[in-house]
């Protein structure tokens, strides 16, 4: 967590740059939008989610398993949001589908 300390401000479930790197300014809003939802940031050319960089800076622990957004709202970032959970606790939270026929 000392590196995502040194990296990020958290303010109200949102990430903010630390210090400029490459096109992202000090201050700027961290993080990229996907079409499922999901933000990402690319650390050492690695992608991670910025939902679980919240939770292990809220907790100041490495997170071992699933975040899982409590309202299904996977914008909503807020530590109070997120919770730890398996992978069976996980796909309980999951918005059920339906095949077209």
């Amino acid at each position: 967590m000392k590196k995502w300390n040194k990296l990020f401000k958290l303010k109200n479930g949102q990430l903010y740059w630390k210090e400029s790197r490459g096109r992202q300014t000090a201050g700027s809003l961290a993080g990229t939008n996907h079409g499922d939802g999901y933000k990402t940031v690319r650390i050492d050319g690695k992608a991670v989610y910025v939902h679980r960089i919240v939770k292990e800076m809220s907790t100041g622990k490495r997170v071992k398993g699933f975040v899982d957004h409590r309202d299904r709202s996977r914008s909503n970032n807020k530590p109070k949001n997120l919770r730890t959970t398996t992978r069976s606790q996980n796909n309980k939270n999951r918005k059920s589908w339906t095949r077209k026929k």
